[in-house]
C-alpha cells in the first residue's frame, strides 16, 4: 500500500500511548491490552488521552483484518478518538536482508530489531501532535489502577530535573514516557542508527547524550507484561516486572 491506514483522528491534551503490534504466531494480546487501558481511564481522563495501535505488520491482509477485528471490539471508542488505528505504509521500510550482523544476533534478529527501531520511530512521528506526552507500550501488557494519576504526579516530581524520558517499568521498552517535543529527535536518532542496535541500547545512549545521567523510574510499576509468545518468531518471552502492583 501507497499510504497511511488511519482509523479515526482525534487531537488529545494531555496523553498519548503508542502501542505498535506485529503478527505473532498463533496468539494474539492486543484486545486484552486495549481493554486493560480503556477499563482503567475513567471517563473524565478519556478526553485527555488517545490510545493509538500501529499495526506494523508487512502482510497488508493480516493488517486489514486486523484493524477490522480491533475496530469491531472497540468501535464506539475508535468513533469518540479515543483509540485510532493506523498503519504506515510499506514503502517506508527498507529491504531488511542487507544488514550487518552484530553483538552476535542472527540474520533474522537483526532484521527484526531493525524493523522494530524504525516501527518505533514512525508511530513517534506520528503520534507528536496529539498532546503535551507520550508514553509507548506493547501490545502485550495491562496496566495498574490511577495509572494516570501515577503518571502526573512523577512528572511533578521530576519537573525540576533534566530527562528524556520517565521510567514506568522495568522492562525494555514497556512504559517509557516522553515530552512530546522531544519525539521528533528521538524518531530522527532511531531512523539514523535503526541497524545499529536494539532500541532500549539506542535510547540509554540518547538519554546520555541529551544530559540525562541517570534513568528516572518510578515505583511500582504501573505496566506489566503479559505475552509469552514474541513477535520474534519460536522465542518465548517469560518477563515480569516484580514491582507491579494491579491495584
Amino acid at each position: 500500500m501507497t499510504g497511511w491506514l488511519i482509523v479515526s483522528i482525534s487531537v488529545s491534551g494531555f496523553l498519548t500511548i503508542g502501542i505498535p503490534s506485529v503478527r505473532r504466531q498463533n496468539v494474539t494480546y492486543l484486545e486484552d491490552t486495549i481493554e486493560s487501558l480503556i477499563s482503567k481511564t475513567g471517563a473524565d481522563d478519556r478526553p485527555r488521552v488517545v490510545f493509538v495501535v500501529f499495526l506494523t505488520d508487512s502482510n497488508h491482509t493480516w493488517v486489514i483484518e486486523r484493524a477490522k477485528e480491533v475496530y469491531s471490539r472497540f468501535q464506539e471508542h475508535v468513533d469518540s478518538g479515543l483509540v485510532q488505528i493506523v498503519h504506515p505504509p510499506h514503502i517506508a521500510y527498507p529491504n531488511f536482508r542487507f544488514l550487518t550482523r552484530r553483538f552476535g544476533d542472527s540474520l533474522e534478529r537483526v532484521a527484526w530489531r531493525s524493523k522494530q527501531n524504525l516501527d518505533f520511530a514512525y508511530l513517534m512521528l506520528y503520534s507528536q501532535p496529539f498532546s503535551e506526552f507520550y508514553l509507548q507500550i506493547e501490545d502485550d501488557v495491562i496496566v495498574s489502577k490511577n495509572y494516570l494519576q501515577n503518571l502526573e504526579s512523577y512528572i511533578s516530581a521530576c519537573a525540576n530535573k533534566p530527562w528524556l524520558y520517565l521510567r514506568f517499568s522495568k522492562l525494555g521498552f514497556i512504559g517509557l514516557l516522553f515530552k512530546s517535543v522531544d519525539l521528533t529527535k528521538v524518531s530522527e536518532f532511531f531512523m539514523i542508527l535503526f541497524d545499529e542496535k536494539p532500541c532500549d541500547l539506542l535510547i540509554n545512549d540518547l538519554r546520555v547524550l541529551k544530559g540525562q545521567p541517570n534513568e528516572l523510574v518510578f515505583s511500582p510499576a504501573i505496566f506489566q507484561h503479559m505475552g509469552l509468545i514474541s513477535s520474534l518468531n519460536n522465542k518465548v518471552q517469560r518477563l515480569k516486572d516484580d514491582s507491579f502492583k494491579e491495584r
